[in-house]
């Protein structure tokens, strides 16, 4: 590597952890384990990459703790697995705690020489106790290409139940599997199958869970649906409904769709004060949306390198 790409990765590096420690200072967030870890790998990601913050509300409680990284944009699956086992290894070691990643290693396994999976994050989600805290990996496929046969395997080792109508939709428009290892043990694994508000915009993703989210999902869920970018809605057996995730590619749009509480109010105006944001979007539950103000969900904004803010950023 030459000095001037050695200084202009570094440079890189430098911005990512200044972006997710200006998110940690607006919002009070102490620099507690095991974000330290999280830094660790941040530095020792070579290339482009986007890095993603994301603030949890929950009423009146506010977990801001939350960062993932990506090596953004190509293919680096499986070579991005060495950083994710690394980090897990980092925790169990300084925190003196036992993950159960079975399911993170079993389906790693089972398509590491997959040449439909892009990459994968790498992420560490503070909760309000050590033991509530997570390492949260999501693997994204292309979405070029046919999912079912990784989809099948993540339905499987979630070990949910699903209908044949919903089956469909899970092994024809899944885009990221997620799987959340939490500190005290538990995990979780969920389905994110997409939708673009234009069919088409992303090949064949969408074509089956857009009329089973007009089907199956309110009025007032399918008006977002039709005003954002994206909906991604992630599945698994611990949740009664899916999570919906609404992509918006302008920042002023979210006040149209979503009234927050005085904590969001407080996120979203953050958010939309800085000066190199690429992405944002709102995560909430179906029936939360019933409420005048939104009291629990999740506000999201990242960063990639190189940073051409979209429009409204």
């Amino acid at each position: 590597m030459s000095l001037t790409s050695m200084l202009q990765n570094n440079l890189l590096k430098d911005r990512r952890l200044q972006f997710i420690r200006t998110h940690q200072e607006a919002f009070d967030v102490e620099p507690t384990f095991p974000l330290p870890l999280f830094e660790e790998v941040i530095l020792e990601i070579e290339g482009s990459c986007f890095v993603e913050s994301s603030c949890q509300i929950e009423g009146g409680r506010l977990l801001a703790g939350r960062h993932e990284v990506c090596k953004y944009p190509g293919k680096s699956w499986p070579e991005s697995l060495t950083h994710a086992f690394k980090l897990l290894d980092k925790i169990e070691n300084q925190l003196g705690v036992r993950i159960n990643r079975n399911s993170f290693e079993q389906f790693a396994a089972a398509h590491i020489g997959s040449r439909k999976i892009t990459n994968n994050t790498i992420g560490i989600h503070l909760g309000s106790k050590l033991e509530d805290s997570s390492a949260v990996f999501y693997v994204y496929i292309d979405d070029k290409e046919d999912p079912e046969e990784l989809a099948r395997t993540a339905i499987a080792l979630d070990g949910g139940q699903y209908s044949d109508e919903l089956t469909q939709v899970l092994i024809r428009d899944t885009w990221a599997i997620s799987f959340t290892l939490f500190l005290d043990g538990r995990s979780r694994v969920e389905l994110c199958p997409i939708a673009p508000a234009q069919l088409g915009a992303m090949g064949h993703r969408g074509n089956y869970l857009t009329p089973y989210i007009q089907k199956h999902f309110s009025q007032k869920v399918n008006s977002i649906f039709r005003g954002s970018y994206l909906l991604m809605t992630r599945f698994s057996k611990d949740y009664a409904m899916p999570v919906l995730w609404f992509y918006f590619t302008n920042i002023k749009d979210i006040p149209k769709y979503f009234l927050f509480n005085s904590l969001g109010d407080k996120v979203y105006d953050f958010c939309q004060n800085q000066s190199c944001i690429t992405g944002t979007g709102v995560a909430v539950a179906e029936r939360e949306l019933e409420k005048t103000r939104l009291e629990n969900f999740c506000f999201y904004y990242d960063q990639r390198d190189g940073c051409q803010p979209r429009p409204g950023f």
